[in-house]
């Protein structure tokens, strides 16, 4: 059986893993430009993103506007994580989904707290940074496991392929075999035939066989007798 369709399908998972992050990806960044949420702008990274800038990371706790607009924020994001969850395969799109969740959960815990006014906004920058490096990480893994599976495929089909053309080689070689005995069998067959029939060789003389003796036949003219033949 080859394994290319195996092969194949670890390569689509791959795919799928760059498919479903850079459709979170894109999800996440449009954000950015969306005006609800243009009063954090300032303060946090609105896209995908989780690295703020230097002036982002202030001691401010949320004012009321702001908490607003987290909330907002908070549940377009998650929008994006429920639109993101139809892409991948259906072998690894557990493990992405659950690397995608745990990383917006804690986000969304973090953002509560930014909420709540327990934490300030350099604060969830710092922590959100750090989830989005953990994820990072653990996508990057999944997808050096998926490569290294598929390599193993590729490499189990190549040898399949070069196995299955050795045994065509072969068996030609056989069939090849077969008929140059058949055609040796009959060509000794003919041969043997042939030298059952007499053959005259250049200069041989052929047996020359007695005459026919005709029958003897006497005629008798008065006293004379008169005879035909030997």
């Amino acid at each position: 059986m080859r394994l290319a369709g195996l092969a194949l399908l670890l390569l689509l998972p791959h795919a799928a893993c760059i498919a479903q992050d850079s459709s979170l990806t894109s999800c996440l960044d449009k954000l950015t430009a969306d005006r609800r949420f243009e009063l954090l702008a300032g303060k946090l990274a609105l896209g995908a993103g989780g690295k703020a800038a230097p002036t982002m990371a202030g001691n401010a706790l949320a004012n009321d506007k702001e908490r607003a607009a987290i909330a907002g924020w908070a549940a377009a994001r998650a929008e994006c994580l429920k639109a993101s969850s139809r892409f991948g395969n259906d072998t690894y799109r557990p493990p992405l989904q659950a690397i995608s969740t745990d990383a917006e959960n804690k986000v969304m815990a973090a953002a509560v707290e930014l909420y709540d006014r327990k934490i300030t906004f350099g604060e969830f920058n710092q922590r959100r940074e750090a989830i989005a490096d953990e994820a990072r990480s653990k996508t990057a893994q999944l997808n050096q496991r998926i490569q290294s599976q598929s390599a193993a495929f590729e490499q189990a089909d190549r040898q399949a392929r070069e196995r299955e053309q050795m045994q065509r080689e072969v068996e030609e070689a056989e069939r090849q075999t077969t008929l140059a005995q058949q055609q040796a069998q009959q060509a000794q067959e003919a041969s043997t035939r042939s030298a059952a029939r007499p053959r005259w060789q250049y200069g041989q003389q052929r047996q020359q066989l007695p005459p026919v003796v005709p029958a003897r036949n006497c005629f008798r003219f008065g006293n004379r007798l008169t005879c035909t033949g030997w």
